[in-house]
């Protein structure tokens, strides 16, 4: 596994979770992010561009020796530069007082109040420095730089004008300051801004549509991909039925429609099952089962018998669900008599086996239901006839009911027989996988593999090998196999 795969945050997600769910919900991304852009547009060129001059005046100490013609001691120069921090901190508060701003309401003739005017205007002490930095924001880029001027005007005023004692006295300010910096008209707006609007705009979406694919994922309660599976059963997946009409007809999609994608898919899965069988006794006998119904495992094992049935193996085919029989249907076939008739000796192996498309190709339907089904098949009758034809045929596929509605799949997988498990991708429901895997493992029972359903078709690439077509018409003609040469074959 890569490194990356292994961050884990603090709740136990690992990077390849969120991928995963961004994956599998790319479109809820896709449209956060957008709806997150469309917002960030609408605001940043909807608002009215605002413009910032600043002007910037430099605060000094005026002691009483220099006002008087005589040099300055250093001990009052040091006080007099702590008089000055102490006084420079009031300033930017000083700044959107009356006395400073009213005399530049009434210079410029301003259609507005202090307190409006108070909103457009900041005042600033860099750190370390003596210096008061005036920054006003106006839509007119002019009337800014005239309005931090004038501001920082009036506050050189307010700050160095004489003040009269009660007594009469002329008491001159030990604060002198001296406008250093004038205002000027900004050639382009301070807000909005567009570039840095944008990129926040597209970093929030980012992180958001992630979020929300995660969130969306967290409440998904079906499972959707091989990983949701895996993640629960620890099993290799052996193959994928595609959703497609095809299966759905009344034989199995080998005999229907020989040339068709869809029996490639079961010819794939076959081939995978005859990798992973282990060399063991009753290891030829394939239980087949799902978490719930409605998942495919009926059409699953219709499909796998016929495909070992065409390979030249003897199959027989056991429909053991006899709470639900569904093979007979499947097949088209008779499934009055059957399993419960043959365990209970009320008929034989040759009345109740069935001969099906080939010589090799045997069925057992269910029957018809006469007693407990879960002491039915976990009797010793069901078990001696498990051995039986596991001896007398190449593979045996025993189609059992989901797991969710009773444990008969575990029941014959305990006792030697391989278990393949079905998941209906838009269909299983992860919290009942879950229970599934946790009962599985309880009684340690390893899947021999699992096999997904209703998966996705994948579109067949251009520049391939191969592709298949079908050529059927009215008359029912076979499907054919087309072969088509790639550009790079050709050239050769």
């Amino acid at each position: 596994m890569d490194e990356a795969e292994q961050v884990q945050d603090g709740n136990g997600v690992t990077i390849l979770d969120l991928f995963n769910a961004v994956r599998k919900h790319v479109i809820t991304a896709v449209v956060t992010l957008v709806i997150v852009m469309v917002a960030i547009c609408a605001y940043t060129f909807t608002r009215t561009p605002q413009y910032t001059a600043t002007s910037e005046l430099l605060a000094t100490y005026r002691s009483s020796a220099a006002a008087s013609g005589a040099s300055s001691n250093a001990s009052e120069l040091s006080s007099g530069a702590n008089y000055i921090n102490s006084q420079i901190q009031t300033y930017p508060q000083l700044v959107k007082t009356e006395s400073v701003l009213q005399p530049v309401i009434d210079d410029l003739g301003l259609d507005t109040t202090v307190k409006e005017l108070a909103e457009g205007v900041t005042a600033s002490n860099p750190d370390g420095t003596m210096l008061v930095d005036i920054s006003v924001n106006d839509p007119d880029p002019k009337q800014a730089s005239s309005i931090a001027n004038s501001v920082a005007e009036n506050l050189r005023k307010q700050v160095t004008s004489t003040i009269y004692s009660d007594e009469g006295d002329k008491i001159i300010s030990p604060v002198n300051l001296t406008v250093v910096q004038q205002a000027y008209a900004p050639a382009s707006p301070s807000s909005p801004n567009v570039k840095l609007n944008l990129a926040a705009g597209l970093a929030v979406g980012v992180i958001l549509g992630i979020v929300v694919a995660f969130i969306k994922d967290l409440l998904d309660t079906r499972v959707r991909r091989d990983s949701d599976v895996t993640a629960v059963i620890d099993a290799p997946v052996l193959g994928s039925l595609s959703s497609n009409e095809a299966y759905a007809g009344t034989s199995p999609v080998i005999i229907s429609r020989p040339a068709s994608r869809e029996a490639e898919e079961i010819r794939r899965l076959r081939t995978n099952v005859m990798f992973v069988l282990p060399d063991e006794p009753l290891s030829n006998v394939i239980v087949v089962t799902s978490t719930g119904p409605s998942e495919g495992k009926t059409t699953l094992s219709v499909n796998l018998a016929t495909a070992f049935a065409e390979n030249g193996s003897k199959v027989l085919l056991i429909d053991a669900d006899v709470r639900n029989p569904s093979v007979s249907k499947a097949l088209g076939i008779e499934g009055a008599v059957g399993l419960t008739h043959l365990i209970t000796n009320r008929v034989s192996s040759h009345d109740a086996i069935q001969r099906y498309w080939k010589p090799n190709f045997h069925v057992l339907p269910a029957g018809k239901q006469t007693m407990n089904p879960s002491i039915l098949l976990n009797s010793r009758a069901m078990k001696a006839l498990v051995e039986q034809v596991s001896g007398a045929y190449d593979y045996v596929i025993i189609d059992t009911a989901p797991m969710q509605v009773a444990n008969d799949a575990a029941v014959f997988a305990k006792e030697g027989p391989e278990l393949l498990l079905v998941a209906g991708l838009g269909v299983t429901e992860k919290k009942l996988l879950r229970q599934t895997g946790h009962e599985l493992s309880t009684l340690s029972i390893d899947p021999v593999g699992l096999a997904m359903n209703y998966s996705e078709t994948e579109k067949p690439q251009k520049g391939g090998y191969y592709y298949y077509g079908d050529e059927s018409d009215d008359n029912g003609k076979k499907r054919q196999i087309q072969h088509k040469k790639s550009e790079k074959t050709k050239k050769d």
